[in-house]
């Protein structure tokens, strides 16, 4: 199959499957099947979401979850509104349409995005200053190995 021609209905798919769309993505695959629409690239697409090779698997990379941050955000505006993580999680299942687990999943990215310590800014150097003149002290200053000009 060369892989320089270009089938809109794969790329499709694709986009679907990158999503987390994978449900309706098989769903589209198997109707456009069904309707006789067989590209090369649409069959080598839907032999690997039945049976993915380990290459395939091994250089996917992994997909966010779906509307993570508003579902953080979310869940914070509704714990402060004095609803249980539980009551929470619901909410938000019923409000994304999503799954509880896939709500879990959206708030442990979440957490862990904010746990990460902020990036420190670079530390200034500190300068020694003479006592006497304000002036950096000879002291303040990096040391260096020159080279030797000579051979051997």
């Amino acid at each position: 199959m060369p892989r320089s021609e270009f089938c809109s209905k794969t790329s499709h798919l694709r986009k679907m499957l990158a999503a987390g769309r994978n449900v309706a993505a098989r769903q589209q695959a198997a109707a456009w099947l069904r309707e006789g629409y067989a590209s090369p690239q649409l069959l080598a697409l839907v032999a690997d979401m039945v049976d993915p090779s380990k290459r395939a698997k091994a250089s996917r990379p992994r997909a966010l979850p779906p509307q993570w941050l508003d579902i953080g955000q979310a869940l914070l505006t509704i714990r402060d509104d004095g609803f249980t993580q539980e009551q929470a999680i619901l909410i938000l299942a019923d409000r994304f349409n999503r799954s509880a687990r896939a709500i879990e999943q959206a708030l442990a990215f979440y957490q862990k995005a904010h746990d990460k310590p902020e990036v420190a800014p670079p530390r200034a150097h500190a300068v020694d200053l003479a006592p006497s003149t304000g002036k950096p002290s000879q002291t303040s200053r990096p040391q260096t190995q020159r080279a030797t000009g000579g051979h051997g």
